[in-house]
């Protein structure tokens, strides 16, 4: 029997793995570096997964590590895989975080989301000779440092080979996995990579279902989920001021002096955003946490508002203007200001932020500040932070397709809105209109209906 806290293989069924014709190559592949790139359904990471399994059963004693950039969403999904795939007499020692195998193997799993998580992983494999092999799985949220501290503890003598497997969906062109890896192995100019192209036709096993909801996707994400291409958004209203590697940066200790403001886009089906948002002494702000949820009660998201906010201090909530649920908000504790609902207004701020002017920018998201992730939106191909919101929040067409820069579609925008909805907040004073200036407050009653009727925000 199994320890307490621990989960024992020989209780489960066992299974065999039968690889799709696609799959035999980077089976077999015993390349340094291994990138699997593709979009959804291809069944790239269960490969991989079986793949690590069957490593540590071959050769006794290797040491194995499973990472993805923040380690509670291994909880969703890659642990109950292997719970699935190792064999008989394995123990699932979960307050170590690893599984054990009869021949002394162990698979290591965790997360690189901070110093806290990567000095975790560092003290498991330190006791060690180092990492027989290693799955960075959902690579495209690892920077590239992530990587090369990985490459640096592969030093594991259990086998005669050493891999890593990078396991991604596509995303920018501009981003590392693409340009370090991707182009200089196919055009022939890296040597020790191999990258594998899967596309979803190569998986029979996909239900009509799942197909349907890969084939409804639009724009940059049907080409990146569903045709597994490396491109960039085109369209989106910030296109020419977000650069994620720029505006997503590393946590780091928030002086207790510096100013914090909430604020808040509410939902249902559609998400509930709340962004904590903290400033240094020269206005700059950062993202330092955020609640991106669907199907919640309002009474439930101010608790968890509460619970997360961990007792600071904050100058200001700002929020979306139901009067129903701001109510809720207030019952417990979380006392609220109506938001500034300027759509065009808000975007020239968001933008200035993001641009910023001689100093650099003046807005930064803290990588992984994202509190949990919707497993049911992650299902669904849809953004799961605000970050991710940057790339398909885009432009309304008319009728010919064309871009009209006018008005954002009313899609992907529960992120983009709360951080709005800050901007307006704190830097309304550059936004003040002109005497007689016809902004969106102070349209004509029947414009203003016509784009309540489209479900278009109104000043």
């Amino acid at each position: 029997m199994a320890s307490a806290g621990a989960w024992d293989a020989g209780d489960h069924m066992s299974r065999t793995f039968t690889p799709l014709p696609w799959q035999v190559k980077p089976w077999c592949d015993t390349s340094p570096v291994c990138v699997i790139s593709s979009g959804a359904g291809t069944g790239k990471s269960w490969l991989y997964l079986w793949k690590i399994s069957a490593y540590c059963m071959r050769y006794p004693g290797a040491l194995a590590l499973v990472v993805r950039k923040y380690g509670n969403s291994l909880r969703n999904s890659v642990i109950p895989w292997l719970e699935q795939i190792v064999p008989p007499g394995t123990v699932h020692e979960v307050s170590n975080s690893r599984f054990v195998y009869p021949n002394g193997s162990r698979i290591v799993y965790g997360g690189m989301k901070d110093a806290n998580q990567r000095e975790k992983i560092r003290s498991i494999v330190g006791t060690t000779s180092g990492v027989d092999i290693a799955l960075m799985e959902e690579a495209s949220s690892f920077v590239w440092e992530d990587k090369e501290e990985i490459e640096g503890r592969m030093r594991g003598r259990a086998a005669p080979w050493q891999q890593i497997g990078i396991i991604t969906n596509p995303g920018p062109t501009s981003h590392w996995i693409n340009q370090k890896l991707i182009l200089p192995a196919q055009g022939g100019q890296l040597k020790g990579v191999s990258v594998y192209r899967p596309t979803c036709e190569q998986n029979p096993t996909l239900g009509a279902a799942y197909m349907e909801r890969l084939n409804g996707l639009t724009g940059v994400r049907l080409k990146r989920m569903r045709h597994g291409l490396w491109c960039n958004a085109e369209g989106t209203v910030y296109e020419d001021s977000w650069d994620a590697d720029k505006h997503i940066v590393e946590p780091f200790a928030i002086p207790p002096e510096w100013p914090r403001y909430r604020s808040i886009d509410l939902g249902f089906v559609n998400p509930r955003v709340c962004l904590w948002i903290a400033e240094d002494p020269d206005g700059v702000a950062y993202v330092y946490r955020q609640i991106y949820r669907t199907k919640q009660r309002a009474v439930e998201f101010a608790k968890d508002i509460n619970r997360f906010s961990n007792r600071e201090k904050f100058e200001a909530t700002v929020c979306d203007h139901d009067s129903g649920e701001r109510a809720d908000l207030a019952s417990e504790g979380i006392q609220t200001i109506p938001a500034r609902k300027d759509v065009t207004r808000g975007i020239q701020g968001v933008e200035a932020r993001l641009l910023g002017a001689g100093n650099g920018p003046r807005l930064f998201f803290f990588r992984g500040s994202l509190v949990g992730v919707d497993e049911e939106l992650k299902e669904s191909f849809k953004p799961t932070c605000t970050e991710e919101e940057f790339e398909v929040y885009e432009w309304s067409r008319d009728k010919n397709g064309n871009i009209c820069k006018e008005e954002p579609k009313k899609e992907n925008d529960h992120g983009m809105d709360a951080i709005r909805y800050y901007v307006m907040h704190r830097d309304r004073h550059l936004w003040q209109p002109s005497a007689g200036t016809p902004t969106l407050g102070k349209l004509t009653e029947t414009y203003s209906e016509k784009r309540k009727s489209a479900g278009l925000s109104v000043f």
